[in-house]
């Protein structure tokens, strides 16, 4: 059904498509979106089609989605998508400490929670503490693992510029400590790495030979660990022997 069903919904969008020039028909797409009983799926759908023709910019659209965005029930994938395509004609501040209030009371699923984390990086509207304090009450590896590739990624906006490092490096330590994910320790080392190239080289090398040393390091991690420290240290530190097929076991475990 998969390649009929593709083009059964690309003949229902280009029907869409066309009759986006009636006015009436685009006030009942503009209904289907802001209808909570309506499948969501196919008000995502609806709203991408809306947005790819961009025939969203009526007084009348962007007064139904600011009712949207102010009404504490709706949507939150809804919600957030209408913010991110019209965040310079909506007032969304309020909605954007309700999620926030969400995220810290745990009152979403996992799935919405990242889809929200995402949201609030793409609006710079996060710092590291209220990140941390997201986190310390996570225990999803794989949530844990997004939101360190997110906060990589915006390292120069939310550590560099204050020294909040440090306070991440304290997190990455104790997330390497406390998980014995061979996906997160991984992702902690080359995170580390990363700011070996900026002024934070010393506590990120200091921060690596501390977890290198420690007795709950794994061989494969400490020779991750070890061949930074090596190519950036004058120490020289010993690499734990790991045969073929160990390192075969240990790329397959990987995410």
């Amino acid at each position: 059904c998969r390649d009929f069903c593709y083009f059964e919904q690309l003949g229902y969008e280009k029907a869409i498509v066309e009759s986006l020039t009636n006015k009436g028909t685009l006030n009942r797409l503009f209904s289907v979106i802001f209808n909570e009983e309506d499948n969501l799926r196919w008000r995502l759908k609806v709203l991408d089609i809306i947005l790819k023709n961009d025939v969203g910019n009526s007084d009348y659209f962007l007064n139904k989605a600011q009712e949207f965005i102010k009404n504490q029930s709706g949507s939150h994938q809804i919600k957030q998508r209408l913010i991110l395509n019209f965040k310079d004609r909506l007032d969304y501040f309020d909605y954007l400490e309700e999620i926030k209030n969400k995220l810290l009371n745990a009152d979403l699923s996992l799935s919405e929670a990242e889809e929200s984390l995402s949201f609030l990086f793409l609006l710079d509207a996060v710092d590291l503490d209220f990140v941390l304090n997201f986190l310390s009450q996570v225990n999803d590896p794989s949530l844990i693992k997004s939101i360190i590739l997110k906060v990589n990624n915006n390292k120069e906006k939310i550590l560099l510029k204050d020294n909040s490092y440090l306070k991440y490096f304290n997190f990455l330590q104790e997330t390497f400590l406390n998980f014995n994910n061979y996906d997160l320790r991984s992702l902690v080392v080359f995170s580390l790495s990363d700011f070996v190239l900026e002024e934070t080289r010393e506590d990120s090398l200091k921060l690596l030979e501390k977890l290198y040393l420690q007795e709950e390091c794994d061989k494969f991690s400490k020779f991750l660990i070890a061949n930074v420290l090596n190519s950036y240290s004058e120490k020289e530190y010993v690499y734990p022997e790991i045969d073929k097929l160990e390192w075969n076991n240990y790329y397959n475990s990987l995410n």
